[in-house]
């Protein structure tokens, strides 16, 4: 990570202060997106802050105007029992935790999606369930993430296969049995390996179409999914009821064959400030049944800390009200 010097450390500071101060100041009837819903923020975001400092991170979420958010991770909280408080006092709901999910071990990842007061266990990347690597620190820096993902690129990051859809739909009618039994939903969250093709159509229209109705739903992180080449709003509609949460996540022009886990690898950008058309996004998706929406930026935060950013992507999104 690159030091700053005293001056360019006020400097980033102060304008994060402002990003904050600005968000806060919105009146309170702007805080209806275009779906009619309270805008969240997944904390992978401002993960690195909430390693530091989760109690103050949370309270600056909340100033910002966030109403919602999704965990990955309990940050600098020893548990889920710690956070949650931490979230009822700044008026926070927690409607999903991204958690690990163990096939071995479902019931931990239950107890803690619980205890935040979930309605939906997610999973970040279902397709690790395939692969023997561990899942990523969601406090990870940037080098220790490009690190991870080169490693992962080869294994759970690579395009899925007809045999692996096959095997994935398997273990998430399995998971969504067990998190109903629970008392909980489960939700599978994409990223662009699962638009590999099988057959004539790519594999996430497997999933969708072999795992139970009623046990299985998606989230789709609309970023990933444009990246891949297709829209939400068509899922959203052939699979009515199916998905249930969105990522809003945006990109810095990338070149053709960008994907999560290839060589190329888009940059994020601040909501609004890239390449993915949220209007016609949230057109698109309309009156499909969305429940919850997740700001969820991508690094690196070269041009403003990832506070700032959380900031800017709140305002642009109350902006298409």
């Amino acid at each position: 990570m690159q030091s700053l010097n005293r001056r360019q450390f006020l400097s980033r500071s102060a304008l994060a202060a402002t990003g904050v101060a600005t968000a806060a100041a919105l009146p309170s009837f702007a805080w209806a997106d275009p779906l009619g819903l309270p805008i969240g923020i997944q904390l992978y975001v401002v993960g690195q802050e909430m390693q530091k400092d989760a109690a103050a991170t949370v309270k600056q979420i909340a100033q910002i105007g966030y109403k919602e958010v999704e965990t990955a991770g309990f940050g600098s909280f020893k548990t889920a029992k710690e956070l949650r408080k931490a979230l009822d006092d700044n008026g926070l709901k927690c409607p999903s935790a991204h958690v690990p999910l163990k096939l071995n071990d479902l019931q931990a990842s239950f107890d803690d999606a619980h205890a935040l007061g979930c309605t939906y266990a997610t999973s970040s990347v279902p397709q690790m369930w395939l692969s023997s690597m561990t899942p990523p620190d969601p406090n990870m820096t940037d080098a220790q993430k490009k690190a991870f993902l080169s490693k992962a690129s080869s294994t759970f990051l690579a395009p899925l296969k007809p045999d692996q859809f096959k095997a994935l739909a398997d273990d998430m009618n399995k998971v969504g049995e067990a998190a109903r039994k629970a008392g909980l939903k489960f939700c599978a969250h994409n990223h662009t390996m699962e638009f590999a093709m099988d057959g004539d159509k790519p594999g996430y229209d497997y999933l969708l179409s072999h795992t139970d109705k009623d046990l299985v739903f998606f989230e789709i992180d609309c970023g990933w999914m444009t990246v891949a080449g297709y829209k939400p709003g068509d899922y959203a509609k052939q699979y009515p009821g199916r998905v249930k949460m969105l990522h809003i996540k945006d990109f810095l022009p990338y070149p053709k064959g960008a994907s999560t886990g290839g060589p190329i690898r888009p940059d994020g950008a601040e909501i609004g400030q890239g390449v993915v058309n949220y209007k016609d996004i949230f057109a698109g998706v309309k009156g499909t049944g969305i429940q919850h929406v997740f700001v969820e930026q991508e690094g690196p935060y070269s041009r403003m800390p990832a506070m700032q950013a959380a900031a800017v992507d709140y305002k642009y999104l109350h902006s298409l009200s």
